[in-house]
């Protein structure tokens, strides 16, 4: 192997071929799987960490927030996080992935939001201390008076349970 290379987009069969092309090396792909995984080489999702550009006292936000963490910790206040991901359209759209089934499921061929049944925006709070986390499926606008009324769901329905002596 290698050690200069980090990284191929190339399939275990791409590599036994190639290695066959120009090395002349006839190999399985159950040789090449052997080889990738004794070298290192797992199927990884490259991962966005580097910066293009330098931000000053970048870190001192997260020292901050790392400090009412723990002050927040000691007080017996809950500590949640939450966040609105992007809205989908309900109805027979694909989606990446697999699922277990006992027939075909068919789909449309486009995500036209005019074949849409309706809209829905997954809202989620994670629970900071318990480490647990609270889905909300929601069909109206996403604004700030709906996050409002998530965090009022949550609070009524798990907050106030959790921590009895909250301020």
């Amino acid at each position: 192997m290698d050690e200069k290379v980090i990284w191929t987009n190339l399939k275990q069969q791409g590599i036994a071929d190639l290695l066959s092309e120009k090395q002349g090396i006839k190999v399985s792909r159950a040789v090449i799987r052997q080889l990738l995984e004794k070298h290192g080489y797992r199927k990884r999702k490259a991962q966005k960490s580097k910066t293009m550009k330098y931000v000053k006292n970048r870190d001192e936000q997260f020292k901050n927030i790392a400090k009412y963490i723990s002050i927040y910790k000691a007080s017996g206040n809950p500590i949640i996080s939450m966040d609105t991901k992007k809205k989908e359209f309900l109805g027979d759209f694909y989606r990446d992935g697999y699922l277990y089934c006992w027939k075909k499921i068919m789909v449309w061929d486009h995500d036209f939001n005019t074949f849409a049944r309706g809209v829905v925006i997954p809202h989620g709070i994670y629970d900071m201390l318990l480490k647990k986390g609270y889905i909300n499926i929601g069909t109206s606008k996403d604004t700030g008076e709906f996050a409002c009324d998530r965090i009022q769901n949550w609070w009524y329905n798990y907050g106030q349970h959790n921590y009895p002596n909250a301020t």
